[in-house]
């Protein structure tokens, strides 16, 4: 094949070098939450269940919002356009959670910890039904290497009309982790602290899974669990970009794929269409 008529894969958007630097500024010192200080929940919803057996999922990397009024834009056409949106990076304060909550909207943010200037930086779910009250916090096996952050996941559970058994609901922002030996070790711990859930599953979010083997790995581990990974067909990402990925069980995937359109972050959102089986 030419060069002319190879395929270009699109690349993800770079962070803004003054993004970086600030975000660097705020962990040089940061204070670590406890439960259930570390979590915030707000909205109201329409709705206590989903009234259909599909779902619209979407998963977005936020990077920290630092994308601007353009961000905003896109993140409510996100939510519009969704039932259920699962982000990672997702720094807000008290009132900015007020903000990205969106009318008729149930938002849960689980914090990874609390920068210098009081904001939380941390994963977020939300939705367009009420969680049950069993919601929780799993804080990840390993912090980041560097400035030693750690990372976390969110647990909520949704009732479906007609069904006995809920749905569980993992948003999780994994570790970069360079070595596959240590990320296998923190799939573990994740798995081991969530609770026993006999209904369908959704583990989406950012895996940090940087190299195909890396994702073999990790798809490979949650696959002995019964969680399935959903594959992207002709994902346009380059491999060392794919971080974020959808696992489920007990759910027949209809619709899947990238969002290239969308640059106001460093990742693509994904967008799935889900039906309970």
């Amino acid at each position: 094949m030419s060069a002319a008529n190879k395929k270009i894969k699109p690349q993800k958007p770079p962070r803004s070098y003054r993004a970086v630097i600030d975000s660097l500024r705020q962990v040089w010192k940061i204070e670590l939450l406890s439960d259930p200080v570390a979590m915030w929940r707000i909205g109201v919803c329409e709705s206590l269940q989903f009234e259909t057996s599909r779902i619209r999922l979407a998963v977005w990397n936020l990077c920290k919002g630092a994308g601007g009024r353009l961000f905003e834009h896109d993140y409510r056409m996100i939510c519009y356009r969704s039932d259920l949106v699962l982000t990672q990076e997702a720094l807000l304060s008290e009132k900015g959670l007020v903000t990205f909550c969106e009318p008729g909207f149930e938002a849960i943010h689980a914090a990874s910890y609390k920068r210098r200037d009081g904001i939380r930086d941390g994963v977020m779910t939300v939705a367009r039904v009420s969680s049950t009250p069993a919601i929780q916090r799993i804080v990840c096996k390993y912090p980041e290497p560097v400035f030693k952050t750690p990372k976390v996941a969110l647990v909520t559970f949704y009732r479906m009309r007609g069904r006995r058994s809920t749905l569980m609901v993992v948003n999780l922002h994994a570790t970069l982790i360079r070595r596959v030996r240590s990320a296998l070790e923190e799939i573990e711990h994740l798995m081991t602290n969530l609770p026993e859930h006999d209904g369908p599953v959704i583990l989406a979010g950012d895996f940090n899974t940087f190299t195909p083997g890396y994702l073999a790995a990790i798809a490979g581990s949650l696959r002995r669990l019964g969680l399935e990974y959903v594959p992207i067909p002709g994902d346009p990402r380059p491999a060392s970009g794919a971080l974020d990925q959808i696992f489920v069980r007990g759910l027949a995937v209809e619709r899947i794929f990238v969002d290239t359109t969308i640059k106001n972050s460093d990742h693509f959102p994904l967008f799935a269409d889900l039906v309970w089986e």
